[in-house]
């Protein structure tokens, strides 16, 4: 008796399919809300409810985010070792 997802070519190929497709995806939507997030001054993210501690946060993750985009395009590279959740992990309570 099979038990789960039995592994086929067309599982495979959906899979990787989907996980390509939502990884690019979510590049290309980082790179279009930094592209808005580097327009909005701190102040008005301040007056919005947030300290000045957060905006350095949400900024310095976005920008973290978006040098990935930039390495999975091939128009940025990282010369050294660099932990991306360093920031970004904040936005999502260090859960990664």
């Amino acid at each position: 008796m099979s038990v789960g997802i039995a592994l086929t070519k067309a599982g495979v190929d959906s899979r990787a399919g989907n996980l390509a497709w939502t990884l690019m995806d979510t590049l290309n939507d980082i790179h279009a809300y930094q592209a808005r997030l580097v327009t909005i001054p701190d102040a008005t993210l301040i007056g919005l409810g947030y300290t000045a501690g957060e905006v350095a946060t949400l900024k310095s993750a976005f920008t973290d985010l978006d040098k990935l985009y930039g390495i999975f395009r091939g128009t940025q590279t990282q010369a050294t070792v660099y932990d991306f959740t360093t920031f970004a992990g904040q936005l999502i309570a260090d859960m990664v």
